[in-house]
């Protein structure tokens, strides 16, 4: 029997746990009155559209459009098996990947690819290595993009849960370098 998957888990269930306590690092809740991005408000702050059957979904939600989840974990969890899973299947670079989460026809495209090659330091069209590193400030990326200004609201534990969450996954695991 693997013990790196229970090992996994209960990693990914105490910084889950971790991120619902009260956290320093964590901004103070919007001011009353204010509304937050839809993506925060929908712990899904890749505002992934609704579809797909994701772990931790809320059923039914209420957005007709995005899917909401229970926990922000679980949102950063969906948004790091989508790139993944994007990599994956030949979207390896940083315009293949922005053309197909974000097309042309919803968003300014053009414009998040060069938000995210400013975040991520990578050219465009330049094939990037599955790591843990470029994931981590591909999901950042989006995250800034979809939610700014409110993105920050997605803590680093939430970060580490969704991943650790998403390698619970032995594709997605198996799939991701640690370099």
């Amino acid at each position: 029997m693997k013990l790196w998957p229970w090992l996994t888990l209960a990693a990914a269930v105490i910084i889950t746990r971790m991120s619902k306590e009260k956290d320093a690092s964590k901004p103070a809740a919007p001011a009353p009155g204010k509304k937050v991005a839809r993506g925060i408000r929908n712990n899904n702050p890749g505002n992934i559209r609704i579809g797909i059957n994701w772990l931790g979904r809320v059923v039914p939600g209420k957005d007709v459009s995005f899917v909401e989840f229970k926990s922000m974990p679980l949102g950063v969890r969906a948004l790091y098996i989508d790139l993944i899973n994007k990599h994956k299947t030949g979207f390896n670079t940083i315009q293949k990947v922005i053309y197909k989460y974000a097309p042309p026809s919803e968003n300014k495209t053009e414009a998040y690819i060069a938000s995210v090659v400013q975040d991520m330091k990578i050219p465009a069209t330049q094939v990037f290595a599955p790591t843990v590193k470029n994931f981590n400030a591909f999901a950042k990326s989006i995250v800034k993009h979809e939610t700014y200004p409110d993105n920050l609201m997605v803590t680093p534990n939430d970060y580490a849960a969704g991943l650790a969450l998403a390698r619970m996954r032995p594709d997605i695991n198996e799939y991701i370098k640690n370099a």
